[in-house]
């Protein structure tokens, strides 16, 4: 009762950051003015904020670490994973962080984990998939290929990377490994403080160890016995629009939020190990995205980095459409989304639903654009250059047949990612080039 008393304490003290006058905070001897609060989920909070000295903004994750051993670890799983990855530049990177204790006389234990990000004045796809939605409009199609072609490329950074290997090599290796060691040393730290308070350690705990290291922290130490060169792949496990910042030249997609990153492949040898996978994906896998193997994960099978190809899919038809294509679809028929994700049932608003033959398009009476209502600027005249696929729904052929390959159920018919860039970049040239778009 005390905790909860507490958190919420310390809810309602964030919340007066979001007022003018609100306190500077310090970030190894950096000095911010917090201007806003930009979201909230579970124990973190990311603010809009101001370097004193600069006046450049960032988004700074506020991350309050209260439950125990390996807390600080977990937290600071996101800043290790931006380390390994950067420079890429569609993958975020984080510019600081610290880990400070957060003050709290209930537990001496716990830490506040803060992470400077840049901050992106465009936001993300889902809040463009938002405007999209209250102006009726949609985004042009070449354009929104591009952006996706740099998305699969940030994708395949993760799921072929090298030990010590591309884009920041051995640097960037032993950055993420000290981040791993200061995490590490916050936690036992974390320990000593909580042991002096109250001598008797929690049996139970102890007995979690051995399972905790499946997918919950392990980046650099998941790398143990790969030999320099050789692939340890990683899966993103949350892509999303929300994960997708757009560069504020509006022309780059940027990835983010790697707290879901995983080791890849998982190999399910029971089914403790099944559940868990799924109670972790519950956590950290957003649902309408999610794939059907983090569903129903089955013993005897490998959890691999299609599930990112899965969510990829998603996303685009997300982008195309409004929403994900099960929340879709389980609005339209009132049954449960993950029944739909099992069963492979979705379709584009002019077809046929994929579980029931798939793909064959509903007759349908098109209006004098040669398309559904979704006029899309920079594709030509009215009634000129779209082609026959581009009649219905507004969407092209080559474009539908990549959200098709990367949505099916069985992870193992879906596409990697070098064959999804190759699609994407055939479907890229295909198209013709919008106004005013630079063809390079």
């Amino acid at each position: 009762m005390a905790q909860l008393f507490m958190d919420l304490l310390s809810n309602l003290t964030n919340c007066l950051f979001c007022f003018p006058g609100s306190p500077q905070l310090k970030v190894n001897n950096r000095s911010f003015k917090l201007l806003r609060l930009l979201g909230e989920g579970g124990f973190s909070y990311v603010y809009l904020v101001q370097e004193t000295s600069t006046s450049q903004l960032y988004a700074l994750k506020k991350i309050r670490c209260p439950f125990g051993q390996e807390s600080v670890s977990l937290a600071l799983k996101e800043a290790e994973a931006y380390a390994l990855f950067s420079p890429h530049p569609h993958i975020i990177h984080a510019v600081d962080h610290a880990v400070t204790s957060a003050n709290d006389k209930s537990d001496p234990g716990s830490k506040t984990v803060y992470i400077l990000l840049p901050y992106y004045r465009r936001g993300n796809l889902q809040d463009a998939i938002n405007a999209n939605l209250v102006n009726h409009t949609q985004f042009p199609e070449r354009r929104l290929m591009i952006l996706f072609l740099g998305v699969a490329k940030a994708l395949k950074a993760m799921h072929q990377y090298r030990v010590k290997g591309a884009p920041g090599g051995a640097k960037s290796r032993q950055k993420a490994q000290n981040v791993r060691d200061e995490a590490e040393e916050a936690d036992k730290d974390a320990a000593r403080k909580a042991r002096t308070r109250r001598k008797d350690v929690d049996a139970e705990d102890e007995g979690d160890v051995e399972q905790e290291p499946l997918m919950n922290g392990e980046v650099t130490r998941s790398q143990e016995g790969v030999e320099d060169g050789e692939i340890r792949a990683y899966a993103h496990r949350d892509v999303k629009p929300g994960n997708i910042m757009i560069s504020d030249s509006g022309t780059s997609p940027i990835l983010m939020d790697l707290g879901s990153l995983a080791p890849s492949p998982i190999h399910i040898t029971s089914r403790a190990l099944a559940l868990q996978t799924q109670d972790l994906a519950a956590e950290t896998s957003t649902l309408p995205y999610r794939a059907p193997e983090l569903f129903d994960t089955k013993t005897g099978t490998a959890i691999d980095t299609k599930t990112d190809i899965w969510s990829f899919g998603c996303t685009l038809f997300a982008c195309l459409v409004g929403k994900s294509p099960f929340e879709m679809r389980s609005e339209e028929t009132g049954g449960s989304l993950s029944i739909c994700v099992l069963g492979g049932d979705w379709r584009f608003p002019d077809e046929e639903s994929m579980a029931s033959g798939g793909g064959k398009k509903k007759k349908k009476k098109m209006n004098k654009k040669g398309n559904n209502g979704g006029d899309i600027k920079g594709k030509g005249k009215e009634g000129e250059g779209e082609g026959e696929e581009r009649e219905d729904g507004g969407i092209s052929e080559g474009v539908r047949e990549v959200v098709r390959r990367c949505l099916r159920v069985e992870g193992s018919e879906r596409p990697d990612v070098d064959e999804v860039i190759g699609m994407i970049e055939k479907v890229v040239e295909e198209l013709p080039p919008e106004d005013g778009e630079d063809d390079g």
